[in-house]
């Protein structure tokens, strides 16, 4: 479920854990494309802690992949970073980002969120 969505300065940072469906993230990142600052923002940072099933299926990373890519003609300059201690999040992450290849935003997937937040040049 989501913890939590917190537009900072020039970000968004996401916040989920237990049972996460393919509309919660659908739909949270409908919110961040049609956020008034969306034009602006520099980057993503999604964080699944304690994720205890993870519903979402091939056709659903395509379908964000595909929201993604549309978003990126407002804003081209976008870092995403998921972060996840999940092995399985963590691949549907890979698979994401597989499916964002003509995307020009930077995507990125972590186990640790400290390496998200350097490589988002937060820390």
């Amino acid at each position: 479920m989501i913890k939590s969505i917190d537009y900072v300065e020039d970000g968004v940072r996401l916040a989920f854990d237990g049972k996460i469906t393919s509309q919660e993230i659908l739909n949270a990142n409908m919110k961040i494309i049609h956020h008034d600052d969306f034009a602006s923002i520099r980057y993503q940072l999604w964080i699944f802690s304690s994720v205890e099933d993870f519903m979402l299926s091939t056709n659903d990373m395509m379908n964000l992949a595909k929201q993604d890519q549309a978003a990126s003609e407002k804003n081209q300059n976008v870092k995403v970073a998921i972060v996840s201690d999940s092995p399985l999040v963590y691949g549907l992450g890979r698979m994401y980002e597989a499916f964002s290849g003509d995307n020009p935003w930077e995507i990125m997937i972590f186990y640790e969120l400290k390496e998200a937040q350097e490589w988002l040049n937060l820390t």
